[in-house]
């Protein structure tokens, strides 16, 4: 779909209270198969399967821990939302449905990716309830859903409102 490219990015699911299903890292989510998703607990120890979870894994178990209306995240590095994080720029909502279904998508702090700081940072802006999706600086975005499949949703409404926002401003541009 044009949002993640070779084996960055990654999936979590909330399975039960403090069971997660979790992206392995160093696979591409093109290449995923069933087999490959891990089991693992509120602390990101896997409980089934035998690879080594996303680095990004606490920053999920963290968005997890705060927010119980959380049951999926995806972290993509789209082309278009991405240049609006390497910005530090919000994505301006040009649209009336991102307007009502994103509200806005703050801008998390830079941090080393994978770090505790990072996952400090976004813990912090999902704080706020109204907050599903975020940009990290210099690295791409967050979607956080009450399933997988609307995490999903969001993120493609985030990078088609980044394409929006930066095509429409080349064409006031031009006028």
């Amino acid at each position: 779909m044009g949002l993640q490219v070779s084996t960055g990015g990654n999936l979590s699911m909330r399975l039960q209270e403090d069971l997660f299903l979790v992206k392995p890292s160093g696979i591409a989510l093109f290449d995923l198969e069933e087999k490959d998703l891990l089991v693992t607990d509120a602390s990101g120890t896997p409980l089934e399967g035998r690879a080594k979870p996303t680095k990004e894994i606490n920053t999920h178990l963290g968005i997890y821990k705060i927010r119980q209306d959380v049951g999926g995240i995806v972290h993509y590095h789209p082309t278009f939302a991405t240049t609006y994080a390497v910005c530090r720029k919000e994505i301006p909502l040009r649209t009336v449905h991102a307007r009502r279904i994103l509200g806005k998508i703050p801008v998390v702090p830079p941090a080393m990716e994978g770090s505790e700081a990072l996952a400090e940072s976004i813990q912090t802006v999902f704080l706020d309830k109204s907050v599903y999706t975020a940009l990290l600086f210099d690295h791409g975005l967050i979607a956080a859903g009450s399933h997988l499949s609307q995490a999903q949703n969001l993120a493609e409404l985030v990078e088609e409102s980044a394409r929006i926002a930066y095509f429409s401003h080349l064409l006031l541009l031009s006028d």
